[in-house]
């Protein structure tokens, strides 16, 4: 494998054992290979459980072959998230997970190995992005203060080889337009592009709005390259230095990009996976938003834009649907998510959109975005938004 890429501002994640994977209520698969470890160590007393039962496996019929089953959930929460010890007494407010305390990272199941980590493998080598769904994950995206860049880092998964995501490697490139596949050294450039644009070291001024506006009709302009006009690197090197003309935002409302709430919430609606339940819209969206968002907007501004930052970089609508208008019709959606939940958020209480509101709302909408919704059925309407 090529190297793995990181975005700066999350290179050095590492897991801080909050817990919110545990408490999500999710099946967490297990495979066989680990089982033996795990019940050797729940028999032998060296890993409880939150019941002190030493049943932890949901042995399942129907698993897929390599599969055992599930972990057992207890209070809706895995049976291994126990309270933690110190100094002799137990701490209940204090909670990890068992497995990884006593057995470290190796034991676990693969897919609490890789959460929160999403992971695009192609001809390049693996680019790693994260689910803000993690409260680690989306503090060290609020904290931030540097610029992002796009920067070389550590295997995806501790000891592992090729990392479970979505691998196109044996795919062929990702489209640039319904006739025109990109090559792979263009992709790189342009989501290169795109990530400075909104939160490099010489990101676009103005509003996280009027960016996304700009890289849409930009995009636009880009899948009406033919072989005929040259390098498509060249061609995306040429927009890169262009100077973003004032009419960009207008033009680009034709591209299909924008995305309403209603228009957003049909979509998620749509492409929510059972047994999950997409929520409705909050009432009184539009007086929300005045009172306790837009006030604050501009302020937030640079967690919004590296959030979206962390949507271009790695994204798998790339090879779902296209790297051009899709993927900006990508970004505009996961910003009507954001600022809908930070709305939300803004309502519990009510208050002003602050850091701790901000953290919630990126936290759901990344809840929504990567664990709720199919993303094959949103790259689905990504296009079908993109041709109509």
């Amino acid at each position: 494998m090529a190297e793995t890429l990181w975005l700066s501002c999350q290179v050095d994640y590492a897991c801080r054992h909050s817990g919110a994977c545990c408490r999500a209520g999710w099946p967490l698969p297990v495979e066989a290979r680990v089982v033996a470890a795990i019940d050797a160590a729940v028999t032998g007393g060296r890993v409880p459980t939150v019941d002190g039962s030493v049943v932890w496996l949901q042995e399942s019929a129907e698993a897929p072959e390599g599969m055992a089953g599930t972990f057992r959930l207890a209070g809706g929460a895995c049976v291994f998230h126990v309270a933690r010890e110190s100094g002799g007494e137990t701490v209940s407010s204090a909670r990890h997970c068992a497995v990884h305390a006593t057995l470290g990272h190796e034991a676990l199941p693969s897919s609490c190995q890789h959460f929160p980590r999403v992971c695009l493998v192609d001809g390049r080598g693996v680019r790693v992005a994260l689910s803000h769904f993690c409260p680690t994950a989306a503090t060290m995206l609020v904290d931030a203060t540097r610029p992002v860049t796009i920067v070389a880092g550590p295997a995806a998964v501790p000891g592992g080889g090729v990392p479970e995501g979505l691998d196109v490697r044996d795919a062929l490139p990702p489209r640039l337009s319904e006739r025109v596949l990109m090559d792979l050294d263009a992709l790189t450039a342009w989501e290169a592009h795109v990530v400075h644009a909104l939160a490099g070291p010489s990101a676009w001024p103005g509003a996280v709005e009027d960016v996304l506006a700009q890289l849409a009709a930009q995009a636009a302009d880009l899948s009406r390259w033919t072989p005929g006009d040259g390098p498509l690197v060249d061609a995306i090197g040429a927009i890169v230095r262009q100077p973003v003309a004032a009419d960009d935002a207008a033009r680009s409302d034709s591209t299909g990009a924008a995305w309403t709430p209603e228009a957003a919430w049909a979509l998620g609606a749509e492409a929510c996976r059972a047994p999950w339940t997409w929520p409705a819209l909050p009432a009184n969206l539009p007086a929300l938003d005045a009172r306790w968002v837009a006030p604050a907007w501009p302020y937030v501004a640079p967690v919004v834009r590296r959030y979206l930052a962390g949507k271009a970089f790695g994204a798998w609508v790339t090879y779902q649907a296209d790297a051009t208008q899709a993927l900006a019709a990508w970004l505009s959606l996961a910003l009507t998510v954001l600022r809908v939940e930070c709305a939300r958020a803004c309502a519990e209480g009510p208050r002003p959109l602050d850091r701790e509101r901000l953290v919630t709302a990126v936290r759901q909408a990344d809840l929504l975005l990567v664990h709720y919704a199919d993303c094959a059925i949103v790259a689905g309407g990504l296009l079908t938004r993109g041709q109509a």
